[in-house]
């Protein structure tokens, strides 16, 4: 049974709340990528990036302005109209958890 579209959006909340803490933390540390082995924190910004990177371009670019950046509400009335934005959302939504997931 798939979940509600509210509780995907939690989860997705949650996940890019520990990307932007651990990037935070990256920043404060002054960590290289090359001790990525010894940081929990630079291995999930670089896990996460990752995933990123390889989703589909209109939905990494959803994820990005909606949980980790946080642009404002309607950042998106340029680009869609509301409904095919929360198509579009809840394809991006379903997209990360997936990949999360495998």
């Amino acid at each position: 049974m798939q979940q509600p579209l509210k509780v995907m959006t939690r989860q997705v909340n949650e996940i890019t709340l520990k990307y932007r803490q651990s990037r935070f933390h990256m920043m404060l540390e002054n960590k290289m990528v090359e001790d990525e082995n010894k940081d929990p924190n630079v291995c999930f910004v670089v896990a996460f990036q990752y995933i990123l990177e390889s989703m589909i371009p209109e939905n990494r670019e959803i994820i990005i302005n909606d949980f980790i950046e946080r642009k404002h509400y309607a950042w998106w009335n340029d680009l869609y109209t509301r409904s095919t934005y929360y198509r579009q959302k809840n394809r991006a939504i379903k997209e990360l958890l997936d990949i999360i997931s495998l």
